[in-house]
């Protein structure tokens, strides 16, 4: 090959090297400038990492724009106090969904809405429904909020047996429900004045709690319902079933509440509902001669503590001081103890006759218990330490 044809390929491989290395060059400071910008510029706590099928680059600047605006997705609008209703229609896009609630002063930015929805890939995941935000919601609160949509109604379960306590405690903890703890116990407690007229609230001791008068069943509430609405609710079904249970009352002598006093103690008593007319027997065997009820469940009501309503009871049962304990007192207690359900409030209206006046729970576990006419057979059926 002619030296200068050489020299003139040679020149050309040069030019190209360099012009190859000089590309390389500037897209590689390109990547390491946007990396090191990317990773100097955006925090990614409270971020968080993207989801996984959102496109690397898009998610880089996803995440440098979210990172340049984080105090505004931390921030709520908190101008009020007032929950603000908004509905999510079926089909309706991120974007449109971002741009209403912009609209509406929910979240101070439509756009870095949307960018965090597709960012954490919320976007395919908005439900349509109902939905209530507090103005102390941030953008981040609203993003994952609109995951869950509040159901038209609410569906509660009232569980016979619970104390006003654990009612309170299931409610108030409902993600959909707005009851409060302390104001549900002050209504029960009737320390604070209750929404409505009732006619059982006639029948009670001036000095009676509304515990018992929970009526025991399923409930449908409203979104958001607050403790006053709920209480409300149950208290009227209770209404609803007072004359029929006034009149199975009078039948035993008692006044109704009497009545749903010795239904919640056999209530807590009874592991199988077929035993609890038998059971409701031997306590009204004993009221009639004057004996103690000796009933468990009243020493595990006064020794409840907020961890563990109806704790074991590991003592001398007579060596608790309380006025519901009915070893040391003969009779009923003050009042209720719990929820009676529909069916123990017949069966205490209507025992089984029996000359039964102990049972004993039975040692396989079973739920049963051994039934006695005198106290030296209730010993035989002592279980084995």
């Amino acid at each position: 090959m002619p030296r200068k044809t050489a020299r003139r390929l040679k020149g050309k491989s040069v030019a190209r090297g360099r012009h190859s290395l000089s590309k390389f060059t500037a897209a590689g400071l390109l990547v390491l400038l946007t990396y090191a910008w990317i990773r100097l510029a955006i925090p990614v706590h409270p971020l968080g990492s993207p989801h996984p099928q959102v496109p690397r680059l898009q998610a880089y600047w996803l995440r440098a724009r979210l990172g340049r605006n984080i105090e505004v997705l931390t921030s709520g609008q908190g101008r009020n106090i007032k929950m603000e209703d908004f509905f999510v229609e079926p089909g309706e896009s991120a974007s449109a969904v971002s741009q209403r609630l912009a609209a509406r002063n929910i979240v101070p930015d439509a756009r870095l809405l949307r960018d965090y929805l597709v960012y954490k890939g919320l976007d395919s995941q908005i439900e349509a429904g109902f939905f209530q935000f507090h103005p102390t919601m941030t953008t981040l609160d609203v993003a994952t909020a609109l995951t869950d949509a509040i159901p038209s109604e609410v569906r509660f379960h009232m569980w016979a047996g619970w104390r006003l306590e654990q009612a309170a405690d299931a409610l108030s903890q409902h993600p959909h429900l707005a009851v409060d703890r302390n104001t549900f116990l002050a209504l029960g407690a009737r320390a604070l004045p209750l929404p409505g007229d009732y006619s059982v609230l006639s029948t009670l001791p001036a000095d009676a709690t509304l515990e018992g008068l929970l009526y025991p069943g399923g409930y449908v509430l409203a979104p958001r319902a607050t403790a006053p609405e709920v209480l409300s609710m149950m208290l009227s079904a209770f209404d609803r079933e007072s004359k029929s249970l006034s009149r199975l009352a009078n039948s035993r002598n008692l006044s109704l509440h009497q009545f749903i006093t010795l239904a919640s103690i056999v209530q807590r008593e009874t592991m199988r509902d077929s035993e609890a007319p038998l059971i409701a027997g031997v306590f009204l065997n004993r009221l009639a001669l004057g004996m103690p009820l000796a009933a468990d469940p009243t020493v595990q009501y006064a020794l409840a503590t907020s961890t563990d309503w109806w704790p074991h009871i590991s003592i001398d049962p007579r060596l608790v001081q309380h006025p519901y304990n009915t070893y040391l007192r003969s009779g009923l207690p003050p009042g209720p103890i719990a929820s009676p359900s529909p069916s123990t409030l017949e069966s205490v209206g209507n025992p089984a006759p029996t000359e039964f006046l102990y049972f004993r729970a039975a040692c396989d576990g079973s739920g049963r218990h051994n039934f006695s006419r005198t106290y030296r057979e209730h010993l035989l059926w002592e279980c084995e330490p």
